[in-house]
């Protein structure tokens, strides 16, 4: 690991882009973006947000479905948005949601990279740095040919 402005950087991308990453490897990943995210939350005066395996359910059904059928958008093919996925798969009560998504490829440390991202850009930013937001996660999926799809999905 190292520093870099504003946050850490942290590199756990295989020697090879077009390397399987295992499911653990990518759950590491997902955590990772994730302490970037508080990070920058706590530089900012923030509290951090909790991690939710139900929020990361959603999170990770989005970016599964963006891998696999190569498209990348708030919208999924079914035509659900955030909202509407999280009732798909009964998430439970929440009063606002909202969804950062990011695609990656050929950058040296994609998790740092998508992160910086949206930082850089002012809607993305906006959610990160919500202070009405209490708990997130980040759903990742990386395909053979080295393509990142990140969702990060928001709730309170």
């Amino acid at each position: 690991m190292s520093l870099r402005a504003g946050g850490m950087v942290i590199d756990r991308v295989p020697a090879m882009a077009d390397t399987a990453i295992t499911p653990a490897a990518v759950r590491a990943l997902e955590k990772d973006a994730f302490q970037l995210i508080n990070t920058e939350r706590a530089l900012a005066g923030l509290s951090a947000l909790k991690w939710s395996d139900k929020v990361a359910d959603v999170a990770r059904l989005h970016s599964n479905n963006m891998a696999d059928y190569d498209f990348f958008s708030h919208k999924g093919l079914d035509g659900l948005m955030v909202d509407e996925r999280a009732a798909q798969l009964k998430m439970g009560a929440w009063k606002a949601i909202g969804e950062n998504i990011a695609f990656m490829k050929g950058y040296e440390h994609p998790v740092a990279t998508a992160v910086e991202k949206w930082l850089q850009s002012p809607s993305h930013k906006k959610n990160l740095l919500d202070p009405d937001w209490t708990e997130t996660a980040i759903g990742l999926a990386v395909t053979a040919d080295g393509k990142y799809y990140f969702t990060q999905v928001f709730i309170r």
